[in-house]
C-alpha cells in the first residue's frame, strides 16, 4: 500500500471511529500489522506520529487512567536504555530520515524487552496495539519526533507551522519520495 493509501486509510478510521475507542482499535490492526510488511512505504517517525494523535483523540479520553509516555525510569526498571541517540540538532529532511532509522531500531529492541518485563505480545503488530504498554513506548517515541519536527521548522521553515502535526503533513504532502524514510 502506498504511504497516500495508508494515510488515507488512517484518515478514514479515525473520521469513521471518533468516540468508538474498540472500533478505532480494530480497524487500526490489520493496518498496523501489514504497515510491517516490506516493503515500507510510510515511514516509522511519520506513520506512528498519526497513529498515536487519533490514539490520543479517540481511545485515551476513554481510558482510566489515561495512558501516558513510559518515562526514562520506567524503562531502566525494565532493563530498557532510555532512548538518547539519534541526531543533536534537526536541521534538514535528511536529519529527520537518520532520526528515524535511530529510534526505529532503538524501538525494535524495546518491543522485545518490554515483551519480556511485562508479558504483552509486543512482538505481534496485530495485536499488541490493545495493550497499554505499547502506546507508552510509542507516546515516549513522539515525543522526541515532536521534539525534532519543531528543530526542522526552526532551522528550514521558522515560525511556519500551525503546529508539529502540521509540520509532519507538509512532510507527507511536499515531499513524497522521502515520507518511507521519515
Amino acid at each position: 500500500m502506498s504511504n497516500e493509501n495508508t494515510r488515507d486509510a488512517l484518515i478514514t478510521i479515525a473520521n469513521n471511529n471518533n468516540g468508538d475507542a474498540l472500533g478505532f482499535l480494530e480497524a487500526l490492526s490489520p493496518i498496523h500489522s501489514d504497515w510491517h510488511v516490506p516493503p515500507t512505504t510510510y515511514g516509522f517517525l511519520l506513520f506512528h506520529h498519526r497513529v498515536v494523535r487519533y490514539f490520543k483523540a479517540i481511545v485515551n479520553p476513554q481510558v482510566n487512567p489515561p495512558v501516558d509516555a513510559f518515562t526514562d525510569a520506567e524503562f531502566e526498571a525494565m532493563g530498557i536504555i532510555p532512548y538518547g541517540g539519534g541526531p543533536d540538532n534537526i536541521s534538514s529532511l535528511n536529519s529527520l530520515q537518520a532520526l528515524s532509522a535511530d529510534i526505529q531500531g532503538w524501538h525494535n529492541g524495546a518491543h522485545a524487552r518490554i515483551q519480556v518485563a511485562t508479558g504483552v505480545p509486543m512482538m505481534n503488530a496485530a495485536e499488541n496495539i490493545f495493550f497499554r504498554v505499547f502506546w507508552q513506548l510509542h507516546f515516549y517515541i513522539d515525543d522526541r519526533f515532536k521534539v525534532a519536527l519543531e528543530q526542522y521548522e526552526a532551522e528550514v521553515h521558522a515560525g511556519a507551522f500551525l503546529n508539529v502535526s502540521a509540520i509532519a503533513a507538509h512532510i507527507e504532502v511536499s515531499h513524497h519520495s522521502l515520507v518511507p524514510t521519515i
